[in-house]
């Protein structure tokens, strides 16, 4: 499997530490047995997911037909740029968006379709199976209540307990995660913690009811590499002692060869490869996954090598290539590019890609 490694030293000339990280590939080794491609027994499954959002009065894609599903104890990275869809995904997932989008498909956790539930419904299930990191804990966490008071909240929402045995298990879970002087800790607010610590905090209110499905949402985004390795090394701790399926949404490559079982890649809006991590890292097989790849440093490559970055932007939602949405940036573009959008060709066991480069290995 793909590894990270992080590298560190001294400049006790300019005395200050330098921290550098980088992504290092080692020598691939294929999966003694071959994963089936359609489990039966999969924690969520989503299928054709669509999002629309109203602007001035005309609806406008901000996810298309957007697939793929979750095994049980599975770590699924998503990743692509900013902008690409994939917090959009994610709050659809679990019905987070305003009353301006409309949401459209199939999202069936253990074999109940979220989208056709009531909102009632949905507040029994949110919190307690399945659980949400958001990006940054200073706006997810409530400044005017104490650290103690938000832990206690969710259990007290979601278990027939009584307070003073909510705030014991909130003491227990904030051991857990590593947090020091949890008995303190409790009677804190977010301010007073440092950026780790309320990334810890989100953790160990998204685990407090032991859900079976985790939705992190850049978990380790504005955390300085060595803060990042421990809330990785804690978020696999304590999935593995939970048994938790994980959808890990980032940009960070490194973070997904670290984490990650599968990985589905999306730009603008739609899935455009996904496969089993290293498949994607060795074999990627769409010029964005092979762009994506291409601009991050590897320890290996030669000195004085220059990183290739993806020339252009994410499309906005307003201005979408009528095709291939990645067209305009794409060093392979052909004439059929810019009139047929592509489908999803499978180039692998388990593995698809969204270009048409990849027709002709389908064949």
């Amino acid at each position: 499997m793909v590894s990270i490694s992080l590298y560190m030293g001294c400049l006790f000339s300019q005395g200050f530490f330098v921290i550098v990280f980088a992504v290092y590939f080692p020598p691939r080794q294929d999966a003694k047995e071959p994963i089936g491609v359609c489990p039966v027994s999969n924690v969520l499954e989503v299928e054709n997911l669509n999002v629309e959002f109203n602007m001035d009065g005309k609806y406008y894609h901000a996810v298309r037909d957007v697939s793929f599903y979750i095994e049980p104890g599975e770590v699924l990275g998503l990743v692509g740029e900013s902008g690409c869809g994939k917090s959009v995904t994610s709050l659809a997932l679990v019905r987070l968006l305003t009353k301006t989008a409309r949401i459209s498909g199939s999202v069936r956790y253990n074999g109940r379709d979220l989208l056709t539930l009531s909102d009632s419904q949905m507040r029994q299930i949110r919190g307690d199976e399945i659980s949400m990191i958001f990006q940054e804990p200073m706006t997810s966490l409530n400044p005017v209540y104490k650290i103690g008071s938000q832990i206690s909240e969710t259990l007290l929402l979601h278990r027939n307990i009584s307070a003073r045995e909510a705030f014991a298990q909130s003491v227990e879970m904030l051991k857990k995660v590593g947090i020091p002087r949890p008995d303190d800790i409790m009677d804190e607010y977010p301010h007073q913690l440092s950026g780790g610590m309320r990334q810890r905090i989100m953790i160990a209110i998204a685990m407090a009811c032991n859900p079976q499905l985790l939705i992190a949402d850049e978990p380790t985004t504005a955390l300085d590499v060595t803060i990042q390795a421990q809330i990785l090394e804690l978020m696999k701790g304590i999935g593995s002692e939970f048994g938790t399926s994980t959808l890990l949404i980032t940009h960070d490559l490194g973070v997904v060869a670290e984490m990650c079982n599968r990985v589905a890649v999306m730009y603008a809006g739609e899935v455009v490869e996904q496969g089993k991590v290293d498949d994607i890292f060795y074999n990627p097989q769409h010029p964005y996954t092979r762009g994506l790849l291409n601009a991050i440093p590897k320890i290996d490559a030669e000195s004085k090598s220059r990183l290739q970055p993806i020339e252009g932007n994410v499309p906005s939602i307003t201005r979408m290539p009528r095709a291939c949405r990645f067209a305009p940036r794409c060093v392979h573009v052909m004439d059929r590019c810019k009139v047929e959008p592509p489908p999803l060709f499978e180039t692998d066991d388990e593995h698809v890609a969204r270009c048409w480069l990849n027709e002709v290995k389908e064949a």
